[in-house]
């Protein structure tokens, strides 16, 4: 294929040509003889082959945070026994953006030569993103002639949405699994919170309660319910809309932050953690614990996004089919919304139905970022407040409000 140089001297020669018939003067031809020299070499050129170049890309983590940096290299070397001249280039999927070096250079290698084409991307949205192909040419050495050798499977690169740190959430289950952790129990064990007084078949110093031990002449205990693991289903739901129009993906970013920050919270504190997205962009995540799972939650969290589209099924069916899979009955459920719409009462008045016991963290859809105006942000923030404070409190829930996700 030629290049653009040599497309542009084949036109040049047929201007010349051209010229010289129109003038009928040979003369003008004598300029045509090193256009049609470079044109003859290039075309003698023996191209090199596939395996004459060995190519691979490095990246240095799959692996990103909101707003990090990562190094890509490609290494090209040479292992035929000539001069080459190659040109690599490797392309990028929107929104990565590349902050220092270049992905395209051109590499003059000497045989058994090792060069590499070297940048930093950066990407500030979270989601799955894929570096490459990469595309590897040569060269004639007139730079007439381009013939592609080979192409670099993509690489994907993960970005994680950014983990506000600080936050911490403690849940209340009626069913925990018999191995240590931070839940109370309501059985007898380790833990903070007094559960009643018993005889004890051999005295603990340090538990003794004295008075009842008076008063019944024989050792009286205090015991404390123990802190054990649970299950907790964490709902999200994507959605408002009808509030804030264009804005609701700067909204939909700032659930999934919170959503990121409770999922590992509970994944941190032990528990096996499940997650249910619902609204018009639906996912789910089987439960499980430990790093491995947690990076398993944040990857699908991470291409959570809202759609136009509109579902048929309710968030009620989906939570009544997919609950009782993932999580179940009778231990805990976190649900992350605005509260705005009965869609998310729904999800809580089912869930406490089935017999788990529920949280409701309601982020502010109003936030200072989304809104720009200090003096409606805080009308609309302090009418949505005492709106979801009338609807969510009840005894058996509890309700978490975040003002400024």
């Amino acid at each position: 294929m030629l290049t653009t140089k040599g497309w542009s001297t084949a036109v040049l020669a047929l201007a010349v040509l051209a010229a010289a018939l129109l003038a009928q003067r040979a003369s003008l031809l004598l300029f045509e003889l090193p256009l049609l020299y470079f044109i003859l070499a290039s075309m003698s050129y023996a191209p090199p082959q596939p395996g004459d170049v060995e190519v691979k890309r490095v990246v240095a983590r799959s692996r990103l945070v909101e707003g990090d940096e990562v190094e890509v290299s490609i290494l090209v070397r040479n292992k035929s026994g000539r001069v080459l001249l190659l040109g690599v280039s490797d392309s990028l999927e929107a929104p990565l953006e590349v902050v220092e070096g270049f992905p395209r250079e051109v590499l003059v290698l000497k045989p058994g030569e090792e060069r590499s084409v070297a940048y930093r991307v950066r990407c500030g949205k979270r989601g799955h993103y894929r570096l490459g192909p990469a595309l590897v040419e040569a060269y004639d050495p007139f730079f007439m002639q381009k013939y592609e050798l080979l192409r670099v499977e993509p690489d994907e690169v993960a970005v994680f949405p950014r983990v506000p740190r600080g936050r911490r959430l403690g849940v209340r289950a009626r069913f925990t699994v018999p191995h240590p952790g931070e839940v109370a129990s309501r059985q007898p064990g380790e833990g903070g919170d007094f559960l009643e007084v018993r005889e004890a078949p051999e005295p603990v110093l340090r538990r003794v309660n004295w008075k009842a031990s008076a008063k019944h002449q024989r050792w009286m205990v205090n015991t404390f319910e123990g802190e054990r693991r649970t299950n907790v289903l964490v709902v999200l739901d994507v959605g408002g809309e009808r509030l804030l129009g264009k804005k609701v993906e700067e909204y939909v970013d700032a659930l999934v932050r919170v959503t990121a920050s409770v999922t590992c919270s509970l994944i941190n504190s032990g528990n096996s953690v499940s997650l249910l997205v619902v609204g018009n962009y639906r996912d789910w995540v089987k439960p499980g614990a430990g790093k491995r799972h947690m990076l398993r939650l944040l990857s699908s969290l991470a291409d959570v996004q809202y759609t136009a589209r509109k579902q048929i099924i309710s968030y009620r069916e989906v939570f009544r089919r997919v609950s009782l899979l993932i999580s179940p009955a009778r231990s805990s459920v976190v649900v992350i919304s605005s509260f705005t719409e009965s869609d998310a009462l729904e999800i809580v008045s089912e869930a406490e139905a089935a017999g788990y016991a529920v949280t409701c963290i309601a982020v502010n859809p109003f936030s200072r970022s989304l809104i720009g105006e200090e003096k409606l942000h805080e009308a609309l923030t302090e009418a949505w407040k005492q709106g979801v404070l009338k609807v969510l409190p009840r005894r058996s829930r509890r309700v978490v409000l975040v003002i400024h996700p």
